[in-house]
């Protein structure tokens, strides 16, 4: 037994008597104990994890170990981004998607709102565009449809009744003329008489104290004319390029019991300019002419318009081709009575209800100042003097006619015309720096050349509806020089 217990002391004796001297190979981590290789013991616990919390873009990573404790959260989407407002994530509150901004495929109108076309808010209201102040002749117009916001104020007449105290203008005659005879193209023209028989005269119907031409176009339009003025146009692709057809009296000033053309009209010159190329710009001169039915646009006792229906007319050109067409009432204007014209020539026999109730012209000044070569020779853009279409306006019809201004827009506008163009001409003089005319019926240059010699930008083929087809082979003869 005592060697027994001397054997056990031994023994302890040399194990240390008990005490390991813990040794581990395991190094302590986050999540394991670091324990002693021979005993078991724990010798230090794990540590856990240090890490901060997850967000939306960033995971929870243990900054000792690396270890991914929780993936990224993501964003928490709010509301779908709208019109006005942004989407952000709830949680972080970034902006995930920016607002997306109002939508419209449509231009301002003048009768309808224009609107978002996602979420309905009206972002143009519908209105007019409101031009000019109106004057005693000048009505206010929308500048983007012409539709009339206001009528002309009027004239008021001065102490002696013959001028307007506003603006100066003549407003009656001296007494030498039939009473009651207005002067100022802008009112409306008293002689013009619808309730009396209308009767033929030759060729001529006459009506009261006015006669006309009387005729109905093929509704259809004319498509050797739009064929002329589309090779035209393809042959001088550098060119701007517009076509004009003037209406005549007939579509206005039709006698009672007869049929009113201005729908047949209308409908000849609309299917003509279908058939114009999209290279060129359509004047559609008749509409802004509708607008002032009633006013002195036609001579009675001569078959051409007046220089009231080609101002008009230059009013739908200018607005047709981007530019800012003058007012009429800032024309300085010069009258001259006593005109009886074609139309009374043109009867079988002499009719004394034209000619004692003779026509007036009136001429509107430009602002440029003018010079017009015929041949060699320098003539007045117009004559004042004379009381005659045939000669007052452009010195007549000539083949060719040179008009050079002072303007200096860096432009230049070639016109084809019968002589309905005559008086629409000098309106053109504001606009450009030179005007050069060529008569349809007689010129015969070369095209190319005047163009190349007077830097001309712009071309303007302007016939009126009968001559539309009676002078289409002058026309095509014309633009194919």
């Amino acid at each position: 037994m005592k060697r027994l217990f001397l054997l056990f002391f031994l023994l302890f004796f040399l194990t240390g008597c008990g005490a390991c001297k813990h040794e581990s190979s395991t190094p302590v981590t986050c999540i394991e104990d670091a324990i002693c290789t021979d005993c078991g013991t724990v010798l230090r616990t794990a540590a856990g994890h240090t890490a901060s919390e997850a967000t939306c873009t960033e995971a929870s990573v243990c900054s000792v170990c690396g270890e991914v404790l929780q993936p990224a959260l993501g964003h928490l989407p709010g509301e779908e981004a709208t019109c006005t407002e942004d989407q952000t994530c709830k949680t972080c509150g970034i902006l995930l998607t920016p607002m997306l901004g109002h939508s419209s495929d449509r231009e301002a109108s003048c009768t309808e709102d224009v609107v978002c076309s996602r979420c309905t808010e009206v972002l143009i209201p519908a209105a007019h565009e409101p031009g000019e102040t109106p004057s005693c002749i000048d009505e206010l117009l929308c500048l983007r449809c012409e539709a009339v916001l206001a009528a002309p104020a009027g004239h008021t007449a001065s102490a002696d009744g013959l001028t307007c105290a506003d603006c100066g203008v003549t407003m009656a005659l001296n007494g030498s003329e039939p009473a009651g005879t207005y002067i100022h193209e802008t009112v409306w023209d008293v002689h013009y008489n619808n309730t009396l028989d209308a009767y033929y005269s030759g060729n001529v119907l006459v009506c009261g104290d006015y006669a006309l031409e009387y005729f109905r176009q093929s509704e259809n339009g004319y498509p050797d004319w739009a064929y002329a003025v589309n090779r035209f146009a393809s042959r001088f692709p550098e060119l701007n390029v517009s076509a004009l057809i003037i209406p005549k009296s007939c579509a206005y000033n039709a006698p009672a019991g007869l049929e009113d053309q201005a729908d047949n009209q209308h409908a000849f010159i609309d299917a003509t300019y279908a058939l114009l190329d999209d290279s060129v710009t359509a004047v559609d001169a008749m509409s802004v002419m509708d607008a002032h039915r009633g006013e002195y646009l036609f001579y009675r006792t001569d078959h051409h318009w007046t220089s009231l229906g080609a101002y008009y007319a230059s009013y739908a050109y200018c607005r047709a081709n981007g530019i800012t067409p003058r007012q009429l009432g800032s024309y300085e204007t010069v009258v001259r009575t006593g005109y009886v014209g074609s139309m009374y020539s043109f009867c079988a026999s002499p009719q004394p209800c034209l000619e004692t109730n003779p026509d007036y012209t009136v001429y509107h000044l430009p602002e440029a100042e003018t010079t017009m070569w015929i041949g060699g020779y320098e003539y007045p853009l117009m004559d004042t003097s004379t009381k005659y279409y045939s000669s007052g306006f452009i010195f007549g019809d000539n083949p060719l006619s040179v008009i050079e201004t002072d303007n200096s827009f860096g432009n230049g506008l070639i016109i084809f015309k019968d002589s309905f163009g005559n008086c629409f001409v000098p309106y053109m003089t504001d606009y450009y720096d030179t005007v050069i005319v060529c008569d349809i019926r007689s010129f015969s240059g070369s095209l190319s050349a005047l163009i190349a010699e007077y830097g001309i930008t712009d071309a303007l083929v302007i016939n009126n509806i009968q001559a539309v087809g009676s002078l289409t082979g002058s026309l095509s003869s014309t633009l194919s020089r």
